[in-house]
């Protein structure tokens, strides 16, 4: 009976040990990803000029302590060269401000990693970064969208779901 008890003092701290262990060691969860269809119905209006096969798609990583998001877009069979591109706070239903402009070269695919440096505080979007990061992440609170010289207020557009 001594042996048990003894063995079972002895054996249940290492035994807490070796989950504890496991537990600590465990990979984090994987970082939110979206994969958006972008497409010329998406527009708020849809724009009559937009190319016939225009399409594209974009994927949304939001880093896992939420510092940063990864965005990366490609496209094809638009009217024309992109002149623009965003991301936007708002809905589906409805036209929303510019938070994060991408920079440099729109040729299909480009990406940026956008930080609370790129953010830009606008009416009718969240105060900062972090609360964008958020709403992002809850879904339905934004989009994307490309622009071209025949639709300056965007050729294709895929709500962030």
């Amino acid at each position: 009976m001594k042996t048990t008890r003894l063995l079972a003092l002895v054996g249940l701290p290492a035994l807490m040990a070796c989950a504890t262990e496991k537990a600590a060691t465990a990979p984090p969860p994987p970082p939110p990803t979206f994969t958006v269809s972008l497409t010329p119905g998406a527009e708020i209006p849809p724009c009559a000029s937009a190319g016939g096969n225009a399409s594209g798609t974009a994927t949304i990583t939001v880093a896992p302590d939420d510092s940063s998001i990864n965005a990366t877009v490609s496209y094809s069979g638009l009217s024309g060269e992109p002149t623009a591109a965003h991301l936007h706070a708002g809905p589906a239903s409805a036209l929303g401000p510019v938070v994060l402009p991408f920079s440099g070269s729109l040729a299909s695919p480009f990406s940026k990693t956008f930080t609370a440096a790129d953010y830009v505080a606008a009416v009718g979007a969240p105060l900062d970064f972090p609360s964008f990061v958020t709403a992002l992440k809850a879904g339905g609170a934004a989009y994307v969208n490309v622009h071209t010289a025949a639709c300056k207020p965007g050729e294709i557009r895929g709500e962030i779901q």
